[in-house]
Parts: C-alpha cells; sequence; structure tokens
C-alpha cells in the first residue's frame, strides 16, 4: 500500500472512530471457549452502582460425543455457532440459559440449566445471573442487567471436566448511558443513544430538586424538605429540596400529605411528538430517590425534559440512566 493510502486507511479509521459516539466505544466484547477452566476478564472497570447489559450469545456441547435426539430429551443442533479452535465439532445442546437437547428424565428440553457464572466483584463471588427470559431457539441470545462493584466482568463456565466441551459465548457488556437534566433548563436533553422500534429498555432517574423561588417550609402533612439537592446545579444558591423523578416529599399543599406522587420529568421515544411520565409503582425512595422505568423504542433518542414553568427558580440536577432492557 502507497504512503498516501496508508494515510488515508488510517485517517478513514479515525474519523469511524470519532463518528462513534462515547457511549458506543465504552461496549467490550468478550469470548468465553466452553473447553477452558480460565475466567475471562473485561479490560474495563464496572462502576459501582452502574447499570450494564450483558448479553451472552452462543451454542456449545458439554458431552464428549454427540447427542442423541428425544422428544423429551430435545433436539441438538448440528454444530457449535461459534466453534471452539483446534477441535472437531459436535452437535450442541446448551447455550447461556438452556440446555435444550441432551436433557435427562424425568426433565424436559428446553430446561432452564446453566454452568456459566459471572463475577462483578472481583472474582469473590460468583453466580449465574437472573433471568426470566423464554427459551431463545433462533438466536440463542440472552440479556442480564448486572451492577458494578468497581471490578471488571468475570466470567467463567463451571463444568468439569472441561476437555469434552466444545463452543464458544459471544459476551458483550453495554454500559448505560448518562444524562443530566437540569431543573432550571426547559431544554429538552437527548440520548446518543437511538431506542429501537419494540425494544425494551430501562430508565433510572435520581436526583432532589427544589421547584419553589424560596426555601420548603417543613410540615407534618407537608412533609419534611431535605437541605440540598443530591446534585446542585452549577453556578447559582441551592436552596432546601422536597422533590424527586417521581414523589414530592415536602411542599404539599393541604388537603394532599407527603409523599405525593407527582413528577414534572417527562420523557419522549417518539422524537419529541408526544412527552408523558413514564409509569411507576414504585414506593417513595427517601435514602436514594432513585427510580426505574420500562420504556419501549421508536426509533429516536431518549429526549427527557422538565416541564415546570419558569424554570428559573428552580434548583437541582437529575441523574438519568438509560440502558437496553434484558
Amino acid at each position: 500500500m502507497s504512503g498516501l493510502s496508508q494515510l488515508t486507511a488510517r485517517c478513514a479509521g479515525l474519523l469511524v472512530l470519532a463518528a462513534a459516539p462515547a457511549w458506543a466505544q465504552q461496549q467490550e466484547e468478550l469470548w468465553l471457549d466452553s473447553r477452558s477452566a480460565a475466567p475471562v476478564v473485561g479490560q474495563a472497570a464496572l462502576k459501582q452502582g452502574w447499570p450494564y447489559l450483558v448479553t451472552m450469545e452462543g451454542t456449545f456441547t458439554v458431552w464428549g460425543n454427540n447427542i442423541a435426539p428425544g422428544p423429551q430429551s430435545g433436539q441438538p443442533e448440528p454444530a457449535p455457532m461459534f466453534p471452539s479452535p483446534g477441535v472437531a465439532p459436535r452437535n450442541v445442546g446448551f447455550d447461556a440459559e438452556f440446555a435444550f437437547a441432551g436433557v435427562r428424565a424425568p426433565a424436559t428440553a428446553p430446561l432452564r440449566a446453566s454452568a456459566i457464572q459471572v463475577s462483578v466483584d472481583g472474582g469473590k463471588t460468583w453466580s449465574h445471573p437472573a433471568s426470566t427470559a423464554a427459551f431463545n431457539a433462533t438466536e440463542h441470545k440472552y440479556g442480564y442487567e448486572l451492577t458494578g462493584g468497581e471490578s471488571a466482568l468475570q466470567v467463567r463456565i463451571t463444568d468439569r471436566p472441561l476437555t469434552d466441551n466444545a463452543g464458544r459465548l459471544k459476551i458483550v457488556v453495554v454500559p448505560a448511558e448518562e444524562l443530566w437534566l437540569n431543573t432550571r433548563s426547559a431544554a429538552p436533553v437527548p440520548s446518543k443513544l437511538v431506542l429501537q422500534k419494540g425494544k425494551p429498555y430501562r430508565l433510572t432517574m435520581q436526583g432532589t430538586f427544589n421547584v419553589w423561588g424560596n426555601n420548603i417550609a417543613p410540615g407534618p402533612q407537608s412533609g419534611q424538605p431535605e437541605p440540598a439537592p443530591m446534585f446542585p446545579s452549577p453556578g447559582v444558591t441551592n436552596r432546601n429540596v422536597g422533590f424527586d423523578p417521581e414523589f414530592a416529599f415536602a411542599g404539599v399543599r393541604a388537603p394532599a400529605t407527603a409523599p405525593l406522587r407527582a413528577s414534572a420529568v417527562q420523557v419522549s421515544v417518539d422524537g419529541g411528538k408526544t412527552w408523558k411520565h413514564p409509569t411507576s409503582t414504585a414506593a417513595f425512595n427517601a435514602a436514594e430517590h432513585k427510580y426505574t422505568y420500562d420504556l419501549t423504542g421508536e426509533d429516536a433518542p431518549l429526549q427527557v425534559r422538565f416541564a415546570d414553568a419558569p424554570v428559573s427558580d428552580n434548583s437541582g440536577l437529575v441523574r438519568v440512566l438509560v440502558l437496553p432492557g434484558a
């Protein structure tokens, strides 16, 4: 390749990298070979308390011979989706979440059973992540929501012996995208992530704020304000607070009593055509002021806005995390 061609190729690569949002660049791909007892370890530490989506995809076998099909034991597939290198592939009956062939009586296939375990605390504890997903016979792909613990993700297979196994799992670690909504601004805050139509997403909002121009007076029915926002608005004198993304917990006017489910935080998943506060049945969270909501994508970025007017007397930020649903 000529020097000019090499330079052009390098520049093109840099442009592609620059065009990808920081959120997308943080995704990480790992490969777990079912023939290896060694855990695979991610490059980046999962941030403490931060939500992550971990997807596992692939098929494998844990038997040294081909699996016989049966009406109850299940139908094996001819070969692993992702073969182990250097070994003759055999038929397979397992994925990250189910045994779909080779199931022994009295159980029937597909059977929820997995030898795949993860650790988010540096290998101190291991478990298979929780899932209620149905058997995915087409993609053999499952999503799990994990919470970071300041250590890199580790994944292992606990089958023994491993020498008769065959097949690999593709593991993708996706961090939540973080947005910050300033209650002093009426401008919507968009995500870089486009929420795909019909796909589930998990939204977390956390924070406290004030929508009054003065400090909130406490009262037995109106509620007890907190001294300052969890996340202060920059450049202003922050006052005491009585609101979070889901409740008014102070400054509630009679005849209502605190905490009162009420919110000025709205979201749009259709490019700003419609806005609403997402549905929640969560109880008032006095400790963390954190709430989780389930959304469905419409092929547009998420937008979040604060629907109070005026906003100039408000103070406090709301932290918003958006993650593809498990």
